[in-house]
């Protein structure tokens, strides 16, 4: 089996980080992936507005979310929300794209990460 980079790194140099700089750097990563996943929505609200392709870009963040996995209550009802979003009026579609922006708030950090 092929050494990946970071073992490669942890092998040669001794370990700088102390646990608490580690959780506090991957809190700050998923914060900014979170924020990364609300701008998405927002595009793909964008995109409704002029009559783009937003359907294909709904799916992209929906496959993106389902690879990220249930780790937090939140994640089943945003999963839902945007599970409808192709059938609802623009008026619907809106208020509950901001919904779901709050709800990316809310979840929690993969634990792989923490």
């Amino acid at each position: 089996m092929r050494e990946s980079m970071i073992d490669r790194v942890e092998r040669i140099q001794p370990r700088y980080l102390d646990d608490s700089l580690e959780k506090r750097i991957a809190d700050e990563t998923f914060d900014g992936y979170k924020n990364k996943l609300k701008g998405r929505l927002f595009g793909l609200l964008c995109e409704r507005e002029k009559n783009g392709e937003w359907e294909k870009f709904l799916d992209s963040i929906i496959l993106e979310l389902r690879g990220l996995g249930a780790n937090s209550i939140n994640w089943w009802p945003l999963m839902g929300k945007l599970g409808v979003l192709r059938y609802l009026s623009y008026e619907y579609f809106r208020k509950t794209i901001f919904e779901c922006m709050n709800l990316i708030g809310k979840l929690d950090i993969p634990d792989e990460l923490s």
